[in-house]
């Protein structure tokens, strides 16, 4: 099945967003890749939602990768734990998820968000691709495993969704830095903010 047959084309009036969840500085310099402009005819548009413990810290990071996020996911105050964190997380995600259901939702490493965007993708049927990194510690190392346990899962005969092939093809082919392309400002993808650029928060 393709991207094309899994969506619903009366809601899709250009290409479907691609969400690639940035929830760390670290995740920024990785991800960049996938922010900046693309060949026209991939099946998707991948944009990057800065969100974490310091999304605007992310967010910064991206600007200065020139990558600038398509959305930037506040948090309400300071949490205080990975626990409050993670509960406001998957309430903020599974708005944005579920509000308007993306082409796919891609997460890197053993984040809380990371954790909390792929249960909101299972939970809605959006296809799910995670890219694991070397766990810095053991409780990373658990929620990536969780991670790859929901998308291994979403795949199987249980879960009923293909593996999302197409979405992991443009994935790795924009991450691979052999052959990297070069970026246009005239490209319609390119987005120029001023310095001083008002940043909104998603409401769930």
């Amino acid at each position: 099945m393709t991207l094309g047959e899994h969506l619903d084309p009366d809601l899709i009036p250009d290409r479907a967003e691609l969400l690639i969840i940035v929830a760390s500085e670290e995740d920024a310099r990785a991800l960049a890749p996938l922010g900046r402009p693309g060949a026209s005819d991939e099946p998707v548009r991948p944009v990057l939602v800065a969100t974490g413990p310091d999304p605007l810290g992310v967010d910064a990071a991206l600007d200065d990768l020139d990558a600038p996020a398509g959305r930037l996911l506040i948090l309400d105050g300071p949490a205080e734990g990975w626990a409050e964190e993670a509960a406001r997380l998957v309430v903020r995600l599974d708005a944005l998820v579920a509000g308007e259901p993306p082409a796919g939702v891609v997460v890197r490493g053993g984040s809380e968000a990371a954790l909390a965007a792929a249960r909101c993708a299972v939970a809605v049927g959006v296809p799910l691709l995670h890219l694991p990194v070397p766990a810095a510690d053991g409780r990373a190392a658990a929620t990536g495993a969780a991670i790859a346990g929901l998308a291994a899962w979403q795949s199987s005969p249980e879960g009923g969704l293909p593996y999302p092939t197409e979405i992991d093809l443009l994935v790795h082919r924009r991450l691979t830095p052999a052959g990297a392309r070069p970026r246009h400002a005239g490209d319609p993808n390119v987005v120029r903010m001023p310095a001083g650029r008002a940043r909104s928060s998603l409401s769930a």
